[in-house]
């Protein structure tokens, strides 16, 4: 799997607008899988854990249940 394949299925975990702990989880097992020393592993870390700090950030969503009260 060269650079281009790697940032393929890395946008892939991505694709909605919404951030999931589904998304988070994929990207993150899938970065594991790649070698620590490769600097697109480092990147792809540094971009992982903005996304998470992102992802805490965000307001949180009110379910329809709640919504009703």
């Amino acid at each position: 799997m060269d650079e281009r394949d790697v940032l393929r299925e890395w946008r892939a975990f991505f694709t909605s607008q919404d951030i999931t702990p589904e998304s988070l989880e994929k990207a993150e097992t899938f970065l594991n899988g790649l070698s620590g020393e490769s600097p697109l592993h480092l990147r792809l870390a540094n971009e992982l854990a903005d996304l998470k700090n992102l992802r805490k950030a965000q307001p949180k969503k009110r379910t329809s249940a709640a919504k009703s009260k």
